[in-house]
């Protein structure tokens, strides 16, 4: 038996390091679209330093039945219907919430896991500031 030249062992080494790179790639690739497809899409900008702040209010609007039409009066067999006004009662406005008025690059970890948590993304616990920052931009 001849033994294997140093140019085809080169070529097997050359091939089995490709397929494991192809194999890492593939790897990353699924993980990748896995967690993109398990994110749920957030309604804030890429950028923080470019949105403002938003202010959340409510307001407590109360209303009573509308007036009836007349047409029941000229009816025969329907009764007379009382005449009812509609009332629109105003409460003062809260603010309930508002945005963050610190950008994220500027907030602590501690700072930026409850954000994580409210977005539901998977280990905030365990995620360092570079990934958290990563996951809360994305």
């Amino acid at each position: 038996m001849k033994p294997p030249t140093i140019f085809k062992i080169a070529v097997e080494a050359l091939i089995t390091v490709s397929l494991i790179a192809l194999l890492g790639l593939l790897t990353a690739l699924t993980y990748a679209l896995l967690s993109f497809l398990s994110a749920e899409p957030t309604p804030q900008p890429l950028l923080t330093s470019q949105r403002e702040t938003p202010e959340i209010t409510v307001k407590h609007l109360t209303a009573t039945n509308p007036e009836l039409p007349d047409a029941t009066v000229a009816l025969s067999s329907a009764k007379a219907a009382p005449k009812l006004k509609a009332e629109v009662k105003e409460a003062k406005t809260e603010i309930i919430a508002s945005a963050p008025t610190k950008p994220l690059t500027k907030m602590t970890v501690q700072e930026l896991r409850p954000l994580a948590r409210d977005r539901k993304i998977p280990n905030w616990r365990k995620l360092k500031k570079k990934e958290l920052l990563f996951y809360l931009t994305a």
